[in-house]
């Protein structure tokens, strides 16, 4: 596994690098104060981050005004439909939630889709709440990824306007699901969008060595990550499970997000210079001093406010204005 480094005019390739901010390192610290604090009493596990991020799924969340949302049943799994009661638009989200692929679809995913909703002006956005270990390892996720694509081609929704995005194990879910639909010969989505992508189940990336003590949610684990629940028999370098091992040939364009300070770092790093090297456009943003998935702290921290406003400026690139 290698690193990108240095490499601003690789042809298909952009990197770009953020500032650290003082709030984003304070955030980062209440993170690491957190995670001692579930260490030391397990009891806080839902409650440690407040509001910020839920594990639980409200049968009466609060939807803004002007959105609605209804369940689809898929062939072993479901998922969300968030929309507009305000205007009609044809474009799409497809959103897979992180959590290790054993934390199933909860109410801050419903947050992050309300998020896709706005800064797309409008767009559905259907949140697929997969099926998780370890009572579904490997291949049910990618199984439930591909239902919630079939429902999406066959309900006449045009591939050329839906992004599939997701973030952590999520993003690993996204990039294998392109690899499934390339293979199987499907319509392939407009782009992807990723956050702190889990593409590498192996842990065998260099940053999971180097950010080892700078990482306040998935650093000073023992390596690699706990990952048997999800990938039980199978093997671990099988790209349907470590996109990181795989091959990008026909992908759509890419946006990928990771923090500095991520042990994951390289899983998105790899990937992005290996697409790029097949011939895919891929834009990184490299935030430094950022932590796992710190977009899921919204407008809390101004790092968040910037990886937003950056994904809405690329999804506009992609999709026709509703």
């Amino acid at each position: 596994m290698y690193l990108i480094s240095n490499e601003r005019n690789h042809p298909m390739l952009e990197i770009r690098y953020t500032k650290k901010t003082l709030r984003g390192s304070l955030a980062k610290q209440l993170v690491r104060l957190s995670k001692r604090l579930v260490i030391k009493n397990p009891v806080y596990s839902d409650a440690s981050f407040g509001k910020l991020y839920s594990l639980k799924l409200s049968p009466d969340f609060d939807y803004p005004k002007g959105i609605a949302s209804k369940w689809i049943d898929l062939p072993n799994s479901k998922m969300e439909w968030i929309y507009s009661t305000e205007k009609t638009c044809g474009n799409v989200i497809l959103q897979f939630h992180g959590g290790a692929y054993y934390k199933p679809y909860n109410d801050t995913y419903r947050r992050s889709a309300i998020k896709y909703h706005h800064i797309s002006h409008g767009s559905h956005v259907f949140s697929l709440d997969y099926r998780v270990a370890p009572i579904h390892p490997f291949p049910a996720a990618l199984d439930d990824a591909l239902d919630a694509y079939r429902y999406l081609l066959d309900n006449k929704f045009d591939p050329n306007k839906i992004i599939v995005v997701g973030d952590s194990a999520g993003g690993g879910l996204t990039l294998a699901l392109c690899m499934k639909l390339r293979d199987l010969k499907l319509p392939m989505p407009k782009a992807l969008i990723t956050m702190s992508a889990w593409t590498d189940l192996a842990s065998e990336g260099e940053s999971y060595l180097r950010n080892q003590l700078l990482d306040p949610m998935l650093g000073n684990h023992t390596l690699p990550l706990e990952h048997n629940d999800y990938v039980s028999n199978n093997d671990v370098y099988n790209p349907y499970i470590s996109p990181a091992y795989g091959t990008f040939e026909s992908f759509p364009p890419m946006m990928m997000h990771v923090g500095s300070h991520e042990v994951l770092e390289s899983d998105t790093l790899t990937v992005a210079k290996k697409a790029s090297d097949a011939g895919v456009d891929v834009q990184v943003t490299l935030y430094r001093g950022m932590f796992h998935v710190f977009q899921l702290a919204f407008g809390l921290i101004p790092d968040a406010k910037k990886a937003w406003k950056e994904i809405e400026n690329y999804i506009e690139t992609k999709f026709i204005a509703c």
